[in-house]
């Protein structure tokens, strides 16, 4: 589940969600911070009900409504809440429902969506002619777009020619679609002698214009290599042109 269909889902099925699912979906595509909150009478210090903190920052970042708010928090809210209304657990539920959003305050931001590590280095479109049996895009596919993006940052760090020697921690982590926006993110986290350490990440805007999700990540690691095909040192910081984003 995404955020787009957990939204979704708050407006015209609200009884189908589960707590549980909730948190998933904050976890997955957000970064969370504890942040101390009020909510009404209820004063939360940060660190307590992080639950509830996260609905209501996750609800207040996509501007959910009262209804939609409440219903995010699922079976607790259906089964335990409006079931026993006299009832004096949950109280950041029940007063939510008395105070809706005029009584929610945080002292902090709490969440924030997740965001690529590194630069932008290429950018393309998933295709029909790229995909598997399945109607999946061939991970073949993914990982050499992945290898050319890191090829472009390995080589302007060694200004020269770089060649792939090795691959670590590769992840497929969910699959690309047709139509999906491929947009492949390069960090250098290592420079040897004539070694260069690429971390590559892979992002995709479903649809061309729905959620962003990463869907990849993986080391990728390159020699520098002269003009005789043998290896050479990298360049020191100082002797690299002034368009080369490189803290290593």
């Amino acid at each position: 589940m995404t955020p787009h269909t957990l939204i979704a889902t708050a407006a015209t099925a609200p009884e189908t969600i589960k707590f549980q699912d909730v948190m998933a979906v904050i976890s997955n595509y957000y970064d969370y911070t504890p942040s101390a909150f009020t909510n009404g009478d209820v004063t939360n210090a940060a660190e307590t009900n992080e639950g509830s903190c996260k609905i209501f920052a996750f609800a207040q970042l996509n501007k959910l409504d009262q209804n939609s708010t409440l219903a995010l928090f699922g079976e607790f809210y259906r089964n335990d809440v409006l079931l026993h209304p006299e009832g004096t657990d949950h109280a950041n539920i029940r007063n939510f429902m008395i105070h809706g959003w005029d009584g929610i305050n945080f002292e902090s931001v709490a969440i924030t969506e997740k965001q690529p590590s590194g630069r932008l280095t290429t950018r393309t479109i998933a295709m029909h002619a790229d995909t598997n049996a399945a109607g999946d895009i061939f991970g073949g596919w993914v990982l050499s777009q992945m290898d050319m993006a890191a090829g472009i940052s390995a080589g302007q760090r060694a200004q020269c020619r770089v060649v792939t020697v090795a691959l670590d921690g590769m992840s497929f982590i969910k699959p690309v679609h047709v139509g999906d926006i491929l947009g492949v993110y390069t960090n250098i986290v290592r420079v040897g002698r004539s070694s260069i350490d690429v971390n590559v990440e892979c992002w995709v805007r479903r649809s061309r214009i729905g959620q962003r999700e990463k869907v990849t990540e993986a080391i990728f690691k390159f020699v520098a290599l002269d003009a005789d095909g043998r290896s050479m040192a990298v360049p020191q910081l100082s002797e690299l042109p002034h368009y080369v984003e490189s803290e290593l």
